[in-house]
C-alpha cells in the first residue's frame, strides 16, 4: 500500500494544471464549438434540429460536455449548467435577459470549481443575442453565488 503522502504528492501533482480558470475556459472552448454548429440564424443546427425557443439552445450548445469532462474525471454537483432558478435571472432595459446558472465541478468527488453559466437571452426571439459566458470561481467562494 502507498504512503499517505505519496498518495497526496500523485493528487496535487494530476490537479497541478487544473484551476477554476483553466477549467472555465475549457468549457467554454466547448460551447463555442458547439455554437459553430449552429446555422446563422440561430434557430437550426447544421444538422438539421430546429429549435423552439432559446433554452433549446442551451442544451444543444452543453450536450455531450459532462461525458467529455467526465472522461477527465470531472463531474459536476448538478447536471451541467445547473439548476433552474428564478432568482437568478436579471431582465436588461433592452429587453435581453441573463440568467445564472451555478454548480459545482468536481475532480474524482473533489470540488475544484464553482460554475457560472450566464445565459443571455431574449423571451421575443429563438436565437441568442450572445453567446453563453462560462466563469469559474474558487470551489469554497460562495458569496459569489449569493450576489454579495
Amino acid at each position: 500500500m502507498a504512503s499517505p503522502m505519496l498518495w497526496f504528492s500523485d493528487v496535487k501533482t494530476n490537479l497541478k494544471g487544473l484551476t477554476p480558470e483553466a477549467l472555465s475556459h475549457e468549457i467554454q472552448a466547448y460551447v463555442a464549438e458547439r455554437q459553430s454548429e449552429l446555422l446563422p440564424s440561430g434557430e437550426a443546427s447544421r444538422d438539421g434540429r430546429q429549435f423552439s425557443w432559446c433554452g433549446d439552445i442551451l442544451d444543444f450548445l452543453t450536450e455531450g460536455l459532462a461525458e467529455r469532462l467526465a472522461a477527465k474525471g470531472i463531474t459536476f454537483t448538478n447536471a451541467f449548467p445547473g439548476p433552474l432558478r428564478l432568482m437568478d435571472e436579471d431582465q436588461q432595459p433592452n429587453g435581453q435577459h441573463v440568467r445564472r446558472f451555478w454548480t459545482i465541478a468536481l475532480h474524482h468527488g473533489c470540488p475544484i470549481a464553482r460554475i457560472c453559466t450566464l445565459f443571455f437571452h431574449r423571451h421575443d426571439q429563438v436565437s441568442l443575442p450572445q453567446a453563453p459566458l462560462v466563469v469559474a470561481y474558487a470551489p469554497n467562494n460562495q458569496s459569489v453565488e449569493d450576489g454579495e
